[in-house]
C-alpha cells in the first residue's frame, strides 16, 4: 500500500509542475492578445496544447494509481477520490499530509489558470468586437447614403450614387 500511495504522491507531483507550466504559458499569452500578435498567439496556442496532451497522459497515470488504490481499500475505482484516500490514511501522517499538500496546491492552481483563461477569452472576445466594428466602419465609408422616398405604397430607401463593396471580386 505504501508504494502506491507514493506512486500517487509521484503523478500527483508531475501533474502539478505541468499545471505550473500551463498557468505560466497561459499569462504570458495576454500580452500576446493585447498585442494583436497572431502569428505568436498561434505558437502560443500551440505550446499550451503540447502542455494539455502531457497533462492528459499524466491524468491518465493518476486515474491508474486511484484505481489500484480503490482495489486494495475496496472501494469503486471509477468514484475514488483523493480527499477518500487522505481520509483513509488519517493513521499515517507521512502519507496523509504530502497528499493534503498535493491536493489544496493543486485546487489553487486550477483556479488560478480558470481565472487567467477567462482574462484572456474576456481579451479575445473584445478583439473580435474591435475587428467587426472595423469591419463594419470600412463596410459604412463604402456606402452611398440613402433618400426616403414615400409613396403610396410607403417608404422606400433608395441609395445615391452607386453602391460598392470593399469585397468585391474582380470580374
Amino acid at each position: 500500500m505504501a508504494s502506491l500511495i507514493e506512486n500517487l504522491i509521484t503523478v500527483l507531483e508531475e501533474e502539478s509542475s505541468l499545471y505550473e507550466i500551463l498557468t505560466k504559458e497561459s499569462m504570458a499569452k495576454t500580452p500576446v492578445i493585447v498585442a494583436n500578435d497572431l502569428k505568436r498567439l498561434a505558437d502560443a496556442n500551440a505550446r499550451e496544447q503540447k502542455i494539455v496532451d502531457d497533462i492528459t497522459a499524466v491524468s491518465h497515470k493518476r486515474d491508474k494509481a486511484l484505481s489500484e488504490i480503490a482495489t486494495v481499500l475496496g472501494k469503486d475505482a471509477k468514484t475514488i477520490t483523493v480527499s477518500e484516500i487522505i481520509q483513509a490514511m488519517e493513521k499515517q501522517p507521512e502519507f496523509q499530509h504530502p497528499l493534503i499538500v498535493l491536493k489544496d496546491k493543486m485546487l489553487k492552481q486550477v483556479e488560478e489558470l480558470r481565472n487567467v483563461n477567462l482574462h484572456n477569452q474576456e481579451l479575445l472576445k473584445e478583439a473580435l468586437e474591435m475587428t467587426e466594428y472595423s469591419i463594419n466602419l470600412v463596410q459604412s465609408f463604402n456606402q452611398a447614403p440613402e433618400t426616403a422616398n414615400y409613396s403610396g405604397a410607403g417608404y422606400s430607401g433608395a441609395t445615391l450614387g452607386n453602391s460598392r463593396s470593399s469585397f468585391d471580386t474582380k470580374q
